[in-house]
């Protein structure tokens, strides 16, 4: 019996050292609890009974390097990545079956009452660390609520045509817009870089017919580009043929003024001569006129035929 008393006085004095050195254990644990190491590119806030340490913002954030608070048990380090950039699909109006049952399925009406279907990819990163670790728990449900709510309100502006084509990139700025704005007056110190669609479409229901008839437009505007093109080509061939006979005609009038000056000037020239001397003005004029043509004609041969002259050009 006093052997039994002597087992479990041992047992319990060992658990007792145990006990002991575990409780050391776990205060020495508790009491580097509050060492951290920031990491390069993030920032540390301390929440002290789950209010934020500082006065001024520079004292409420702390940079890399080591940080030291007080045990877990009254300081939480919350650590903020400032310069990771955050992606997160926003899929809240994408469907990817029927739409034939509206009920419970991701949709947008546009302006000009049609149905569109649009999943965007976001990128965002922390502007503010006390803003985003004052009011931010769940930054993915914000992220998607205030950019879904931005999709609705831009989509009800725009045609369903410009959404499926022209006016994406005008699309994507309004929905950064208006969610930014957002998430400024909610103070969730988040800023978006960029927003890119990763689906736009109709309805499987509508899509072929829509399909075809953007097949169509396409071909229209190739048409009409290519009509344009022609178009554009023989107004330049119209405009070379217009200034060449333009060329033309002005070198021509010229000759012809000359010319006409000239002969003028030839006639002002015997006039008073003629006055006088009509008979002999007359000859020599004929003869003048009739030498240069025969200059012009070459090797002629003058046979007369009684009282007739018969001129025949021999050249060859």
């Amino acid at each position: 019996m006093k052997n039994k008393k002597n087992l479990l006085s041992d047992i319990l004095s060992k658990l007792s050292k145990y006990f002991v050195a575990l409780i050391v254990l776990v205060i020495i644990l508790i009491s580097f609890s509050g060492f951290k190491i920031v990491q390069s590119g993030n920032v540390a806030l301390i929440l002290r009974f789950g209010k934020i340490v500082g006065n001024t913002f520079d004292e409420k954030v702390h940079g890399p390097g080591l940080l030291v608070a007080l045990p877990f048990l009254i300081d939480e380090v919350v650590i903020v990545p400032m310069d990771t950039v955050m992606e997160q699909s926003v899929t809240m109006h994408y469907t990817e079956s029927e739409t034939s049952t509206l009920s419970g399925k991701g949709y947008v009406i546009t302006g000009d009452q049609n149905i569109a279907l649009i999943s965007a990819s976001v990128k965002y990163t922390v502007s503010n660390p006390v803003d985003y670790t004052i009011n931010v728990k769940k930054i993915d449900e914000l992220v998607n609520a205030f950019v879904g709510s931005a999709m609705v309100d831009v989509s009800a502006n725009m045609s369903v045509d410009s959404l499926l084509t022209s006016e994406q990139e005008q699309f994507t700025k309004s929905i950064i817009k208006i969610s930014q704005d957002k998430l400024d007056n909610a103070c969730c110190g988040i800023t978006i870089s960029t927003i890119e669609l990763t689906k736009v479409s109709m309805p499987m229901e509508v899509k072929e017919t829509y399909d075809n008839v953007n097949s169509a437009s396409v071909q229209a505007k190739t048409i009409v580009e290519d009509a344009e093109l022609y178009e554009s080509k023989m107004t330049a061939y119209a405009n070379s043929i217009y200034d060449s006979l333009l060329s033309r005609a002005k070198i021509s009038y010229s000759n012809s003024l000359a010319s006409a000056k000239e002969e003028l000037a030839e006639f002002y020239g015997v006039l008073d001569e003629y006055e006088d001397n009509k008979d002999v003005v007359t000859l020599r004029l004929f003869n003048d006129k009739i030498t240069k043509i025969m200059s012009q004609m070459g090797k002629v041969r003058i046979v007369n035929d009684g009282e007739s002259k018969i001129v025949i050009n021999t050249e060859k």
